[in-house]
């Protein structure tokens, strides 16, 4: 008989069970990582970084500005993390000396750099949601293979095994999913920020450079 605690119910599911136990934990990893980065890109953060950078180049010193880009942390949970916006402002004013063309042009370069750190590990939760569910279906497979090698024994004995690889064709099937699908939809979630975002970060940066070259910087 099936053992129904957690425990006994997964090792009911066979080796590839621990596989997916490891891809949980590699996406449980991302998923916080990503979390803890992505709640910089919360508007109220971005709308106090900006007006806070407003208020010193009113007063028209660069530098200190640059140095408030640098030092500039949000807290998120229980650390502090730096915004993207912050390194492209920090460019931005270190370059201000550039045509107004060039400096909107390489600003935006700056930009995508940001984007791609802000993407980095969302590859890994896509490539567990469409991986994973095919090593439950292998896990599957295996599970079926027993069933039916026990059922061409005609010993009644074998019953057991025979319950016993449909247990853990089963499991496997629901363990593949159960990592896939949160995967999948962190993954959606995390981009769609992304997206969400870029409008804001880019009128932020419009206004900056906007505001740089009127004062004549």
């Amino acid at each position: 008989m099936i053992d129904q605690n957690l425990l006994g119910l997964l090792m009911q599911g066979g080796f590839t069970i621990f596989i997916l136990l490891a891809c949980s934990l590699l996406s449980i990893k991302v998923v916080l990582e990503k979390f803890i980065q992505f709640n910089s890109l919360k508007e109220i953060h971005l709308s106090n970084f900006v007006n806070r950078i407003s208020e010193i180049i009113k007063n028209k010193n660069l530098s200190d500005a640059i140095t408030e880009c640098e030092n500039y942390r949000v807290k998120s949970f229980l650390f502090m993390v730096g915004m993207p916006i912050a390194n492209v402002y920090k460019y931005i004013l270190k370059n201000s000396n550039l045509p107004k063309d060039e400096l909107t042009s390489s600003a935006y370069n700056k930009l995508d750099q940001e984007i791609v750190k802000l993407e980095n590990g969302l590859g890994i939760l896509a490539t567990l949601g469409a991986i994973s569910p095919f090593i439950g279906l292998f896990g599957t497979v295996v599970g079926i293979i027993k069933s039916f090698s026990a059922l061409s024994l005609s010993d009644t004995s074998n019953y057991a095994h025979v319950m016993s690889g449909i247990a853990e064709a089963l499991i496997a099937t629901a363990a593949g999913l159960f990592v896939a699908v949160p995967s999948v939809l962190f993954y959606n979630y995390f981009t769609k920020k992304i997206k969400l975002t870029l409008p804001i970060i880019d009128e932020a940066i419009q206004d900056l450079i906007r505001t740089l070259k009127n004062s004549g910087a």
